[in-house]
């Protein structure tokens, strides 16, 4: 660093302090951290700059990186720690001169050809001031923001202005020794590495601030003149014979209803409101698997992220979290009830777009929201919309509802180039504030519209809510998936009219089903949810203490390895005494101290743990089926284990949206059965699994796991006593509506809480499921019977369901008449 510089750097580094506040996002942090304790380190910046690099000095600092004002030595050579691509626009020349980049790439890769266990490592480090993306048309805001090479005047204003939105990206370094031995060190090599950190940087702030917006008036001006909608208000003319003029004013106004007006300076203060907020109602946000999407982003992809559905919170949840993983906002299809006052101007100009719930009978409506929709996709913003369309009312994931995936895949079939994958996400919390909302609408009570009373009541009762968790899933870029469901696929494209194909209807019922699965392969597990499991199952829901410690433990290391859900989290607490204390902390369990300490769940408040428990239920179930395969028979077959699950871990996953390849699924139950020798639950004699007895301590944890499953196999055995109780067939409305009533007369029999037990639609996906794998069959008259096949599946079920338990069903299911 010249002598200047270095002044000007001591000069300014305390007002930069003060004007200045960065959001740092780091990639592979642990590798980084590796690196620069053994080999040289040096940060490539896109511009030359004193405040750049001031920034990235506390940002490095922060993650405990080198300081980039330090000198790098090599040998006997010192040089610069920091690259940079360009010089900053003088302020009276029209052009800059060239920093010596080139010269000092060039010289370190020829270093690597004279000292070969040299291995030094490239980092980009792409420092943004703002986030606007810009408007097509131009305005004075372009003076505020560094898109373009600024000058150093231009810059001071940057910083006075934008310097509290300043975001800094550490990326994952760049080993120059595999550049060597890949492809050489001459001239050439060190210009094409300049090259790439270019574009990499472009990308970048593609990723971070979007295209550049039209002005809302403008969009709408230019979708009213688009082909398809003028079709369409030709069509609506002419069937309810009226004016084209006011079937354009239909057309406008519904534009106008659904357009989002998205705006970077109201995204700055929700961030700072938002950031308020969240450390007031949260203790932390635990956020996983972001790196994949980033990179998605900076190559290229158009991002829709299909998230599940737990709260109104979601909105601003994953809006705020991917804002601080350095990538643009989305536009978030929003129900049109949210569009009330104040929350309906806030929530558009932070990129919502509203839509009605049904699209029936409208075509002029549904035209226009097609192609309001195709034009944000072909555009390249960000997208974001819920597959289930409402929120989860039981905690368990609902049947996703297609429309707007629909409408995704269509878009395609415009012969769109652009790649765009689906992100699905999985949002948990500790604490869902519409919870008892959603216990009093099950039971009946009608569903409140929003408005800002509405509102209120939420704001008053807000308290702490413990942690969120956002795990983001395994992405589905949509090119890819189609070409493998459809080779072909391409020769169905228009660019205005897209067709729908025979084979369009089976791929979104697939691809729908598949988005699910990988929200749920990537839950995270949290004190909560474990405790409300846990405490769910025991009796009159109260353990010692240190019985549910060490059922926390065995439920965490079950997952510890060999999870077939690649993308789960386990507990941030290092240990189950630091788990039951954060749990104790959200004051939803009672804990009672004395010569021995317990913890119970209040009676009433049963019912809501069930919500929590829901979340993470699906990862156990197939632990659970093992303990219930032990307990029923004491001693089983190390095959027949394997045997009983190949059959029955499909049904299980079709429910609670979970897909297990076969050589994951033996994998986890060699791990299940290894962790429950570990702990004493069996012992194994060669290819003998045996019980442990129930006289011994470690039997009720045995017994607590065989439970997690118990209702889920009630249910099975519901509908398949009903099938086996009626010889002559029941048509499918009254199979579902039998089987719904002795649901009911169970969970009164035997004081079975959770809502989801009696709820018919899981019922009415069960009864799908044996139709798809031809275990029911459709007799004449539309009657449903038993398969032959359906007897093992039945005696499976039937065993692992306690005697008196199994009683009730019988007497529930049977033919009455």
């Amino acid at each position: 660093m010249t002598d200047y510089k270095k002044l000007l750097s001591y000069l300014i580094e305390y007002p930069t302090r003060l004007l200045t506040k960065s959001k740092l996002v780091l990639g592979q942090f642990d590798k980084l951290a590796q690196d620069c304790g053994t080999q040289p380190i040096f940060y490539v910046l896109k511009h030359d700059s004193i405040t750049d690099l001031l920034v990235l000095k506390r940002a490095c600092k922060q993650a405990g990186l080198p300081n980039p004002f330090k000198p790098v030595k090599i040998g006997e050579q010192l040089f610069r720690r920091y690259v940079c691509l360009d010089k900053l626009q003088p302020v009276l020349q029209k052009q800059a001169g060239e920093t010596d980049a080139k010269v000092q790439i060039q010289t370190v890769l020829n270093l690597h050809n004279t000292n070969h266990d040299l291995d030094a490592k490239l980092i980009p480090c792409f420092v943004a001031w703002g986030r606007a993306p810009g408007i097509e048309t131009n305005n004075i805001k372009t003076l505020f923001n560094d898109q373009r090479k600024p000058s150093w005047l231009k810059k001071l204003f940057i910083v006075l202005f934008s310097g509290r939105d300043n975001f800094i990206s550490i990326n994952e370094p760049l080993s120059i020794r595999h550049v060597v031995e890949q492809y050489g060190s001459d001239a050439e090599i060190s210009h094409k590495l300049l090259r790439v950190a270019r574009f990499h940087f472009q990308r970048q702030r593609l990723a971070m601030a979007g295209p550049r917006l039209w002005q809302r008036d403008n969009l709408i001006t230019s979708l009213l003149a688009s082909p398809v909608i003028k079709k369409a208000i030709d069509d609506e003319a002419k069937s309810k014979n009226i004016s084209l003029e006011k079937a354009r004013q239909t057309a406008r106004q519904y534009l106008n209803e659904m357009s989002a007006d998205y705006r970077e300076s109201h995204i700055r203060l929700l961030d700072r409101i938002m950031t308020w907020v969240w450390n007031k109602l949260y203790s932390g946000l635990e956020v996983k698997n972001g790196e994949a999407v980033r990179k998605l982003a900076q190559d290229g992809h158009e991002l829709v992220y299909v998230p599940c559905h737990r709260s109104h919170m979601d909105y601003l949840l994953l809006t705020y979290v991917i804002y601080y993983q350095g990538l643009v906002p989305p536009h978030i299809a929003a129900g049109v009830n949210l569009n009330f006052w104040p929350m309906g101007p806030i929530f558009r100009r932070a990129g919502a777009f509203f839509i009605r719930r049904s699209f029936r009978g409208n075509k002029l409506y549904s035209e226009t929201f097609r192609e309001y929709l195709a034009q944000l996709i072909s555009k390249g913003y960000a997208i974001k919309f819920y597959p289930e369309s409402g929120r989860s009312r039981t905690g368990r994931l609902l049947k996703p509802k297609t429309g707007m995936l629909a409408m995704t895949v269509q878009t395609m079939l415009r012969n769109l180039e652009r790649p765009v994958t689906l992100v699905p996400v999985y949002i948990g919390y500790e604490h869902v504030m519409e919870v008892k909302t959603y216990l009093r609408e099950l039971k009946g009570e009608k569903k409140k519209k929003e408005s800002w009373l509405h509102l209120f009541s939420i704001i008053k009762n807000l308290r702490h809510f413990g942690r969120g968790y956002v795990n983001f899933g395994q992405p589905i870029q949509l090119n890819k998936d189609m070409t493998e469901y459809q080779p072909d696929w391409k020769k169905d494209c228009d660019p205005y009219y897209p067709p729908k194909p025979a084979w369009l209807n089976g791929y979104i019922t697939d691809l729908s089903d598949k988005i699910m699965r990988n929200i749920n392969h990537a839950a995270a597990l949290n004190g909560v949810t474990l405790t409300a499991m846990t405490l769910a199952l025991a009796n009159k829901h109260t353990l010692f203490r240190d019985d549910l410690e060490s059922q926390l433990k065995l439920l965490i290391d079950l997952h510890q390895s060999q999870s077939p859900f690649d993308n789960m989290t386990l507990p941030p607490e290092t240990d189950t005494t630091q788990l039951v204390e954060h749990a104790l902390k959200m004051e939803k369990f009672v804990e009672e101290k004395g010569e021995q300490t317990t913890i119970s769940i209040a009676e009433e408040q049963v019912v809501e743990m069930s919500y929590y428990r829901n979340n993470i239920i699906h990862l156990y179930v197939i632990p659970s089926i093992i303990a219930a395969l032990l307990l029923e028979n004491n001693s089983v077959d190390k095959q027949r284990i394997h045997t009983v699950l190949q059959l029955v871990a499909p049904i299980l996953g079709n429910e609670y949206f979970f897909e297990i390849e076969q050589e994951a699924l033996d994998l986890h139950i060699d791990h299940c059965l290894q962790t429950m020798q570990n702990y004493g639950l069996v012992e194994v004699n060669q290819q003998t699994i045996c019980a442990v007895d129930h006289a011994q301590p470690p039997y009720l944890q045995l017994h607590l796991l065989s439970s997690i499953a118990q209702e889920t196999l009630q249910r099975y055995a519901i509908v398949l006593q009903t099938i086996e109780t009626h010889p002559n067939g029941l048509s499918r409305s009254e199979l579902e509506r039998t089987a719904q009533e002795a649901a009911k007369y169970l969970a009164k029999m035997h004081d079975i809480k959770g809502p989801e037990f009696t709820d018919k639609s899981i019922l009415t996906q069960f009864v799908g499921e044996l139709k798809s794998r031809e275990l029911i069959v459709i007799k004449e008259e539309g009657r449903f019977i038993g398969a032959p096949a359906l007897a093992e599946l039945s005696s499976i079920i039937y065993d692992l369901i306690d005697g008196d338990v199994f009683n009730t069903i019988r007497h529930a299911s049977s033919d009455k008449q």
